[in-house]
């Protein structure tokens, strides 16, 4: 499986309205009104926090 790597810029996020968040024992979810998602997660191994961000385009 091919993994992508995402940089997260807060410059980017600040100003915008959450409108979800789902949270369970492995992840942070962070949905935004303009369809922007913040995913906040462990990796496989569980050491490591990673983050990415991904925008739904209708």
């Amino acid at each position: 499986m091919e993994t992508n790597e995402f940089k997260v810029t807060p410059e980017k996020l600040k100003g915008k309205t959450v409108e979800d968040l789902a949270i369970t024992t492995d992840a942070v979810v962070i949905k935004f009104t303009d369809g922007t998602f913040l995913d906040m997660y462990l990796d496989e191994s569980g050491k490591t926090l990673k983050t990415s961000t991904n925008k739904l385009e209708c």
